[in-house]
């Protein structure tokens, strides 16, 4: 009995996790959901990117919303030349992204975890971010 709980639980946590890559994005935020329980460094502030997202498993490229760190974003964007302007609390590409721009974003993987969904689109929280 002990076993299958044992089976069930790390099954559960496998189904979780995923591998995502980010091809676009249409804005990034500071997260200001106080009710969402993060995982990976609880008590950093996430910022939240909302973009198109390609889970490499299922070949889905869907609208997607990340959680993640400043560090993390810093990690993504580093050499991609990816420009970001601040406008009315939100940070915007100052052109949409380049196929080369996306291209290298796009080589970035974000190992993350699954939140759920709100509505249609799926929620992450990353929890590594490696070229």
């Amino acid at each position: 009995m002990y076993e299958s709980q044992y089976l069930c639980k790390l099954a559960e946590i496998f189904t979780k996790m995923a591998e995502i890559h980010v091809l676009g994005i249409r804005y990034i935020e500071i997260n200001a959901q106080d009710d969402l329980e993060f995982k990976y460094k609880p008590d950093v502030p996430k910022l939240k990117l909302v973009g198109t997202l390609l889970n490499p498993e299922s070949e889905e490229e869907e609208e997607g919303l990340l959680f993640l760190t400043q560090k993390q974003l810093n990690q993504l964007l580093l050499n991609k030349d990816v420009e970001l302007k601040l406008q009315d609390e939100r940070w915007t590409p100052v052109k949409p992204l380049s196929k080369e721009q996306t291209k290298k974003v796009g080589l970035v993987t974000v190992e993350c975890e699954f939140m759920g969904r709100a509505g249609d689109i799926k929620c992450y929280e990353a929890t590594k971010v490696s070229e």
